[in-house]
This record gives C-alpha cells, structure tokens and sequence, in this order.
C-alpha cells in the first residue's frame, strides 16, 4: 500500500505576489506579445513588451475565485490578483500537473471571502503568507523519500487526460450548434411569415429589468427559452392557441408556447400567431429552427417584425390538392424529435465526461 507524506506549499516554492503596476492603463501604454495574467482562468489580463516569468510554473488566484490553480508556460508576468509558486533553490519540485491537482482543493479551501449560492457568485482572496501553510499528501517511496516517478507517471495521465477533454468540449460545441435539417420531399410549399393569410405577427411591449416582479406571469424577451422575467399580468390576446416567438435582439431563436400558457413578450420578443388550422405548430418550431442561421441576423441586422416577415419563409409539405398535409408534417416532425432526442443525448453524454473528475493516485 502506497505511503503519503504531508507536504507544505512553502516547503518546495516561494510564493510570490504579482505587480501592482500592472494595471490597464500600463497594458495599454506597453502593448506586446507577452501575457499578464490576473483574476481570470479563461483570458489573459493583456499583453505587454517585458516579462517577469519564463518557464513552466504553477500560479494561482489571489483574488476572485481565491486558489484556483493554473499551469502557465512560456514568459509572462502577473498582477495583483494572480500569484507565482517559484521553486526553492535546490528543491527538487515534483510533476506540476501532480502539484495543481493535490494543491489547488487545499488552497480553495483556505480561501476567505464572499460565496453565495456555492461558488456560482464568489469573492474570496487567498494571499501567500496563507498559501505557504497549506498542505497537501505526495506519494514517497519505501525509503522514506517523495516518489517523483510515480507523480510523473500521474501528471502524464493527467494531462492525456485534459488533451481528451479539450477534444470532447470541441465535438460538444460543434454539435451543439449543428442544425438538425428538415428534409421535405415534394411536393411543398414555401410559405412567408409575411403572409397574412397563415400568420400574424406582433412584437411585445417595452419592459425593463426593473419592472419585473417577484411573481407573476412569465415575461419573454430576447431569450425565448428562459423568461426575463416576472409580470402581474399579460395583455396578449388568444393564449388559448399555440404560438411561436422568437427573439429579436441576440441569438436568433425560436420557441413554441403552449395552448393556455400565460405569458407576456418585451419589445426584444416577437410573437407569430397560426392563421391556419393545416399548420402544424410543432412541425413550424422544428422547422424555423432548422433555417435560422440562412438569414444572418444579429444586433446589425435585426430580427424585426419586418424583417421576420420579409425574409423568412417555412417549408410545408402539402398534398396533392395543394392543401398543407397535417400527416405529413406530423411525421416529419416525429422524425425530428428523434434526431433531436438522439442529439440530446449525445450532448448529455459529452457533458458527463467534460464534468467527470480524474483521479490522481500515485
């Protein structure tokens, strides 16, 4: 049975602050190639035309979401909110892969500071005085020494093991924005949301995060699957129908609402209501929301109620008295629910691994 021996973070580095002078207006006035690191694990602060660091070292946050650890190579420099672990003269320092994932639980929890809500909203600070005292468990031989070939072997699966995921988070991108085509066989009808004789088209009214209540009706915005909000009541007409809406500002989307469902739509949220008893509200969402990204709007060229009714046609299949086929669209729709059931899954699948954690025993 392996043997572990308790390690102190001061014991093999000294733990140094980042540079206060590194601050935007210094970014801006030394523009370079070099990063500086701070609060953020996702992005580098800015790049600048010196470094302080060069090599492979462990760092962590000081100050946000205190503890975090980061692996960083290359020349850099750091500010305030970011710390460097540099090596002790003549200490052999083990795997730093193997270091990040036995230190970084350890600093996390000598962070002090502001959580709520778990870490969802966090503000804590760990600074390295503190960090020095913080230990952790390494593996050690039979002779009493630290086994710095099996940390090795582990920081190496660890890393085989990041690469993977770095693989999989791209597949689950990639897949998530892939758009499930409707294939309508002839014969077919194009029909635009601008026709009257199919649809009406309404935005909602303008509201502001400040008027929204703490119960209420769901108000709908640009995001038309997650309300805005709340309101204390709704002044749209013939909720007891399906319809469609879509957002007008953002990522352009579509949703169905429900035969008796109460809600209320901003100015950011358009609402199309269904004319036409042969159209099939689930085929329509499964439909206009395989095409969404053939019209290129954005925030420049916005999804408004003009434009919505201009450009954007819906493919229906008909039949052969050139009638719109309820039949046919409700079998195209099951279809798609399929394939979307399937992709679901798919996405579920890839965001267990992406959440899974590896073990590090030595």
């Amino acid at each position: 049975m392996a043997s572990f021996r308790t390690v102190f973070l001061g014991d093999l580095f000294e733990l140094k602050n980042g540079k206060t002078k590194f601050i935007r207006s210094y970014v801006e006035s030394n523009p370079g190639t070099y990063p500086v690191y701070s609060a953020s694990l996702r992005q580098v602060f800015g790049s600048i035309d010196t470094y302080d660091y060069d090599g492979h070292h462990l760092t962590w946050i000081m100050n946000g979401y205190g503890g975090c650890v980061q692996e960083i190579h290359g020349p850099f420099s750091a500010n305030r909110d970011r710390g460097v672990l540099v090596p002790l003269e003549g200490i052999s320092v083990p795997d730093l892969t193997y270091l990040r994932y036995a230190v970084e639980p350890q600093l996390r929890a000598a962070a002090v500071g502001r959580r709520v809500d778990g870490s969802n909203s966090e503000y804590t600070k760990v600074y390295p005085d503190a960090a020095a005292q913080v230990s952790m468990e390494l593996p050690e031989t039979d002779s009493g020494d630290l086994d710095y070939t099996a940390m090795a072997r582990v920081g190496m699966r660890l890393r085989r093991i990041e690469a993977a995921k770095v693989h999989v988070a791209s597949s689950q991108s990639n897949l998530m924005a892939a758009e499930l085509r409707i294939e309508c066989a002839e014969p077919f009808i194009d029909i635009s949301l601008g026709d009257a004789n199919y649809f009406e088209l309404t935005i909602g009214e303008r509201r502001l995060m400040k008027d929204n209540l703490d119960h209420g009706v769901p108000v709908y915005s640009a995001n038309v699957r997650r309300p805005f909000g709340l309101a204390e009541s709704t002044a749209l007409a013939h909720l007891d129908e399906q319809s469609l809406i879509w957002g007008i500002d953002g990522t352009f989307d579509w949703n169905l609402m429900a035969a008796g469902y109460e809600f209320e739509a901003t100015d950011h949220c358009g609402r199309v209501r269904i004319l036409d008893s042969k159209l099939d509200p689930t085929y329509l969402l499964q439909a206009l929301r395989s095409t969404r990204s053939r019209y290129g709007f954005d925030r420049v060229f916005r999804a408004s109620m003009g434009n919505i009714g201009r450009v954007v046609t819906v493919r229906v299949p008909i039949d052969n008295k050139g009638r719109p086929s309820l039949g046919r669209q409700r079998k195209l729709a099951e279809e798609h629910e399929k394939l979307e059931a399937a992709k679901q899954a798919s996405l579920d699948a890839l965001e267990r691994v992406l959440a899974a954690k590896p073990r590090f025993d030595a």
